[in-house]
């Protein structure tokens, strides 16, 4: 059988070519292109007509609205400004420009400036803007409030213009400041924030160093809300700033804005490294010449109508120098400031509506001093390195005794110890004190040598141990005096001297030499000090009695004396701390103590 091949069918040829136009390259269909932004609008508007509608008319509604802010912007702002001056008391207020913002129910005023009538320069403020608007999550809500927000203001404090205010008798209620901004802006303000304010203080004194607050920023909301009761805070608050160029100034608290007759507030306030040269000014005004020092602390306070209260936990003082210096021009303005030291400290003691408390105060590294200008020649007295604390302060009796403790260097050279107690529950307040002075280099104290007693020293260490108690209005207590190697006369320094004030000198050395012990080198006596705190009184025979007992058979060595009836030394002084190594070292160089014959 025969098997023939499978007939493959003839396939035409594809011309590649037949469907290309005449030039040869491929022709594709272009699709079409899709439509541009105005074209989809336009097709959107005429597929949703209604919602087209609506926005074009919402948008001409912008557009008209922003042409009306525009129209509006001066007579809204001829307007504002009469309506508040029509309310102000004393004052009046320039505004450089009002911007409206119908579209978002809000309106602006810049360039703000306020003015005292009478003292019309410098003004009394400057407001960048204040920002009023109205909150719209309230209006959904059917309500309505108001947020105030101030930019960058500036108020000056001018000591005519506060002089104006304390004689003016127009109260500052009276001015009609929220009456003012009531006016413009009819609607409870719910939120108010301060962005970048300062204040300024404006004194001849004080141009090279302002007194200034400065980058002020404080939010208080919930303003509206009314305290149901007293001593309720519904508001919060909180303020931060730069006090003196380089302080820190903390607020946190919460306050009530509708008590009346004026707000109250209450929380906790911090200060950091406040610098206080900026005060030297001010306390020159009573007779404290001050260098350096920062202030830092931290408590709580409450301000209220019904009362006054301040809490702080801990106040701090470093790198202070402070001297009260008194001269015979200034006696009689000594003598006043004294007598409103004496007034404010009775109004103030157990006030019920004044409550001071200060759990510790310290201060450190800093010196305090006395300088006298009303003798011949002029001195100054003063204690360095001074380390000083002191707890549970108040001005309310009834509480714990407060206490003192320093330490420092007397003239820059003395160790110098002094602490003590005071109970304020009693009246007059009782007192404890204990103080030691231990080898300050006399001739450091030649200027108050000379002007009290007419003489000077060549060498010599002073130390001086007291004790002082006041209790129930009297006072009992000793002061023991020691001055060791005195040497008064050196022909250096007094040859130049008159011939009768050498022969002074020579018998007052000639005494010394013979009042002081052979064993301690030292001249010491006794004063005891006893009496009414009117006028306490010493005996003179008995420190005489001592001198000379001291000079020929007992020694007075330096220390506290024995309580009464114990027979039993007192306990040997320890230096503080503060004294340089030098001094120390000096002053433990002592010869042995002799058979102990203090009272």
């Amino acid at each position: 059988m025969k098997h023939w091949p499978a007939t493959v069918p003839t396939q035409t040829p594809i011309d590649l070519q037949a469907d290309l136009p005449s030039g040869g390259t491929e022709h594709r269909p272009v699709p079409p292109r899709p439509p541009g932004i105005l074209g989809r609008f336009w097709k959107y508007g005429r597929v949703h007509r209604g919602k087209s509608l609506l926005a074009a008319l919402g948008l001409c509604a912008l557009v008209g609205l922003f042409f009306v802010d525009n129209l509006l912007e001066e007579p809204m702002r001829s307007w504002a400004e009469r309506t508040m001056n029509a309310n102000l008391n004393g004052y009046q207020i320039r505004i450089g420009r009002a911007l409206p913002h119908l579209w978002r129910l809000a309106f602006d005023l810049n360039d703000l400036v306020l003015l005292q009538n009478t003292h019309p320069a410098p003004p009394v403020a400057d407001f960048g803007a204040l920002r009023f608007s109205l909150q719209l999550r309230q209006l959904l809500r059917l309500k309505i409030a108001g947020d105030l927000t101030i930019v960058r203001p500036a108020l000056h404090i001018d000591l005519s213009q506060i002089q104006e205010e304390v004689t003016s008798h127009v109260s500052l209620k009276a001015r009609g400041w929220q009456r003012a901004v009531e006016a413009i802006f009819p609607f409870k303000l719910d939120r108010v924030e301060v962005q970048d304010g300062s204040l300024l203080y404006l004194s001849g004194g004080t141009a090279a160093k302002p007194i200034q607050l400065t980058r002020v920023f404080m939010v208080a909301q919930n303003v509206r809300n009314k305290a149901v009761s007293t001593r309720t805070y519904p508001s919060p608050v909180t303020l931060e700033g730069t006090l003196f160029d380089e302080g820190k100034i903390r607020f946190k608290g919460a306050a009530d804005f509708l008590r009346e007759p004026y707000a109250a507030a209450q929380g906790e306030v911090r200060l950091e490294r406040v610098p206080l040269d900026r005060l030297s000014p001010l306390a020159q005004d009573y007779q404290l010449n001050t260098t350096g020092g920062f202030l830092s602390l931290n408590g709580s306070v409450e301000y209220t109508p019904e009362a006054q209260m301040a809490h702080l936990v801990e106040v701090d003082l470093e790198d202070l120098r402070a001297d009260y210096v008194t001269s015979k021009a200034t006696k009689a303005l000594e003598l006043k400031h004294a007598q409103q030291a004496i007034k404010l400290a009775k109004d103030v003691r157990n006030a019920p509506k004044v409550w001071l408390e200060v759990d510790a105060l310290k201060v450190r590294n800093s010196q305090l001093g006395f300088e006298n200008k009303g003798t011949t020649p002029p001195y100054r007295v003063f204690i360095s390195r001074l380390n000083l604390d002191l707890e549970h302060l108040s001005n309310q009796s009834g509480h714990e005794p407060s206490t003192f403790q320093a330490q420092g260097a007397f003239m820059g050279s003395g160790a110098t110890l002094l602490k003590g107690r005071v109970r304020s529950a009693s009246r007059p307040a009782d007192v404890e004190v204990h103080l030691e002075v231990e080898g300050a280099r006399l001739k450091e104290l030649n200027g108050l040598l000379q002007a009290h007693a007419g003489v000077d020293v060549a060498e010599g260490l002073f130390s001086v141990y007291s004790e002082i108690t006041v209790k129930n209005g009297q006072v009992e207590g000793y002061v023991k005096p020691l001055i060791k190697n005195l040497k008064i006369y050196d022909r250096q320094k007094d040859q130049a001297k008159p011939f009768r004030k050498r022969v002074e000198m020579h018998v007052l050395q000639f005494l010394a030499n013979l009042f002081r012990n052979h064993r301690s080198h030292a001249v010491a006596t006794v004063a005891r000090i006893s009496g009414s705190t009117g006028g306490p009184k010493t005996n003179e025979w008995e420190v005489i009695r001592k001198l000379i007992g001291n000079g020929l058979s007992h020694a007075i060595l330096p220390g506290f004396l024995a309580p009464p009836g114990t027979g039993v030394p007192a306990p040997r002084p320890t230096l503080p701390s503060t004294v340089p190594p030098k001094e120390s070292r000096l002053l433990s160089q002592r010869d042995p103590p002799a058979p102990r014959s203090d009272p």
